[in-house]
């Protein structure tokens, strides 16, 4: 009985398929403002829409919407699930799709990119903010993409370029942040470049982050690479230099920090540093050199959960700085050209490790 059950549901589906056919694929959405619509876009397929906003106002959820080189002064706002991917044109050598400001200017809180969405993803895109600010009165700030409170999504490819404001007077208003998260409810960055920003290059709280395989440095000293305030998350592969803070990290239930490459520009500067939550952090095989410190946590009535093993860290007045906090693990790192190897070592195992022209192992 059961062997005919079996064959009855195999040809019910199968005659379903055949009489009804397989579901439809979606086909692309394509923007190209370089052409009218209707005619051929640099895919060979008709062109629908000339702006991003258009195409992504009328997608349905699940759709994919390529997007065709050229630079696109408009802001987007994202509220379907979607994926959003440029189309670069190797053989026209037309280069990539990039986002800009419309006219260069803007006043108080100005965002490129908002999702509002959940699963959305955004591949080979291109996001500059370029702008002709001065000036830091009335609190200009300048956000290249913004997760809102409860989407989620996925960076891939994406180069962001040129997120700072210019103070006037040669230095920057420190409020350009190319990547933030507000709330969100996961986060990954991935295989992208961010460069030339004053505030921080990712400013991500969500309840989710991953930062992997992506290169960040900003136009102002004074910024911080990456920050995480997220009860999971992964920053891994990464290449960062010349930030105050090249990782910065709290909220920590599991987290782990590893594989980064992390070059200091500012003597005070930390390679990695966690304040105030960090349990459940481990920190493994990055390189970290020429920063002021290169790890150091400052918690809050908190005991252990940290552990510092297997990084090579140099140049530095600090390998490490505990602030006497106890129970964490410092084991098997190299630490070369330092003041001091592990600063604040009392109540912590600390074991394996080895010290090249380091005047002070442990204190």
């Amino acid at each position: 009985m059961k062997k005919h059950i079996r064959k009855a549901t195999f040809w019910t589906a199968t005659i379903a398929v055949l009489w009804f056919g397989a579901a439809p694929a979606i086909a692309a959405i394509v923007v190209d403002q370089n052409t009218a619509v209707g005619a051929p876009s640099c895919t060979g397929a008709a062109t629908q829409y000339n702006t991003i906003q258009a195409a992504v106002s009328a997608a349905p959820s699940g759709a994919t919407i390529e997007v065709c080189p050229g630079t696109y002064a408009e802001q987007v706002t994202i509220a379907t699930p979607l994926t959003l991917k440029g189309v670069t044109d190797t053989t026209g050598n037309a280069g990539a799709s990039v986002v800009t400001i419309p006219g260069g200017t803007f006043s108080g809180a100005f965002t490129q990119i908002l999702i509002q969405a959940t699963g959305v993803t955004l591949t080979d895109i291109g996001v500059d903010g370029t702008n002709t600010l001065n000036s830091c009165d009335f609190g200009p700030s300048l956000t290249g993409i913004l997760f809102a409170a409860g989407s989620s999504g996925t960076l891939k490819d994406v180069a962001l370029r040129n997120h700072y404001i210019s103070n006037g007077s040669g230095g920057y208003c420190g409020t350009g942040i190319p990547v933030s998260a507000n709330s969100a409810t996961s986060v990954t960055v991935t295989d992208s470049s961010i460069r030339n920003f004053d505030g921080e290059g990712t400013n991500l709280t969500a309840t989710t982050v991953t930062v992997k395989t992506t290169t960040v440095a900003p136009i102002n000293p004074g910024a911080n690479c990456v920050y995480a305030n997220a009860s999971t998350f992964a920053v891994s592969g990464n290449s960062m230099a010349d930030c105050f803070t090249g990782v910065y990290v709290t909220s920590t239930v599991q987290g782990t920090v590893s594989g980064n490459t992390i070059h200091g520009g500012i003597s005070g500067g930390t390679g990695i540093f966690c304040f105030p939550v960090c349990t459940g952090l481990t920190v493994s095989g990055n390189t970290i050199f020429d920063t002021g410190i290169g790890f150091s946590i400052k918690t809050s009535a908190e005991v252990g959960g940290v552990a510092f093993e297997n990084n090579d860290v140099y140049g530095t007045a600090n390998g490490v700085y505990l602030f006497l906090q106890p129970g964490n693990t410092i084991s098997n790192n190299t630490f070369t050209d330092a003041q001091v190897g592990v600063n604040g070592a009392s109540g912590n195992t600390i074991s394996g490790n080895t010290y090249r022209t380091v005047t002070t192992l442990t204190e």
